[in-house]
């Protein structure tokens, strides 16, 4: 009896998640207050803290610099790695949920463009199959004559 009792104890303590990162990422109101054309760096370091990679290139004068920001989730239900089926489909370490954040800054500080990812793993049962899929949204500026900015969608999915 003790030791059914411990078990369930261990996994009620091993169930959880596992996360890295930027977690505002998943949040799509955060997102949204980032706005091509008008958003400054500052405004967007408030908003998402710093970023976790930057770059910057300068050309003729002018500084164009960007900034990546990630997260990843897991959800570990301890129940599929004690039935071991979770240590072959699911592995170790694997996220459930991944995020990238790409920014481009024009030379003045405010976004000109940006791009997220959102990528989705389901690797299965063992009577179902593996699910991975991906969108990209993508916000580019269009410096024309105050023209809107140029928004689309990127999907792909696959299924083993």
């Amino acid at each position: 009896m003790k030791t059914r009792t411990w078990l369930g104890i261990s996994c009620l303590l091993l169930a959880g998640c596992v996360s890295i990162g930027t977690s505002e990422l998943a949040n799509d109101a955060t997102v949204a207050q980032i706005k091509v054309g008008e958003t400054t760096k500052e405004q967007v370091a408030s908003l998402l803290g710093e970023p976790a990679s930057q770059r910057s290139i300068e050309m003729s004068g002018w500084t164009q610099e960007w900034w990546v920001y990630s997260y990843a989730a897991a959800t570990i239900n301890p129940l599929d790695y004690l039935l071991l089926y979770g240590f072959f489909f699911n592995g170790i370490g694997l996220y459930d949920t991944e995020y990238d954040l790409s920014l481009f800054f024009d030379p003045r500080g405010i976004v000109s463009s940006f791009s997220r990812l959102k990528t989705d793993y389901d690797m299965g049962r063992p009577f179902a199959s593996m699910r991975v899929s991906s969108v990209v949204n993508t916000t580019i500026g269009v410096s024309a004559g105050g023209k809107e900015p140029v928004q689309f969608e990127d999907k792909l999915e696959y299924r083993y």
